[in-house]
């Protein structure tokens, strides 16, 4: 798999000092924690955008939990959370093209999740999803 492209997100950190907080888990399996904690809005957003079919369906989605940095993760819960299409990710080491024809080198979304306490109103919390697989 390839690491995701940058895009023009200067104060993005780096992929090289993310820590996983949360391993590689099919989205449907981890769904309730996921959407409990966004608030429904996770697969919203991410299917709103999608170009490709495939890629609109929750059941095709992995998903990680990271910390962007070191200083994130003594926070506590993680910040930056990752989606794959499977589909997309089969079709790529297959050398396949898309529904429209191109083959492209991964599809990886990523989100940032704002939230966590309020640095001056404890009353006012944005949760952020963990989950533990055993």
């Amino acid at each position: 798999m390839t690491p995701n492209r940058r895009l023009n997100l200067a104060d993005e950190p780096l992929d090289s000092e993310h820590i996983l907080a949360c391993s590689r888990q099919p989205y449907l399996r981890v769904r309730d924690i996921v959407e409990g904690a966004g608030k429904g809005k996770w697969m919203a957003m991410l299917g709103g955008a999608a170009v490709l079919s495939c890629c609109r369906d929750p059941a095709n989605y992995d998903i990680e939990a990271w910390w962007s940095t070191a200083a994130e993760k003594a926070k506590g819960p993680p910040d930056l959370y990752k989606f794959y299409c499977r589909v997309c990710e089969a079709r790529v080491e297959a050398g396949e093209p898309d529904e429209r024809g191109i083959v492209h080198d991964g599809c990886c979304k990523v989100a940032f999740c704002v939230g966590g306490s309020h640095p001056t109103d404890p009353s006012r919390t944005e949760s952020r999803p963990m989950w533990e697989i055993r």
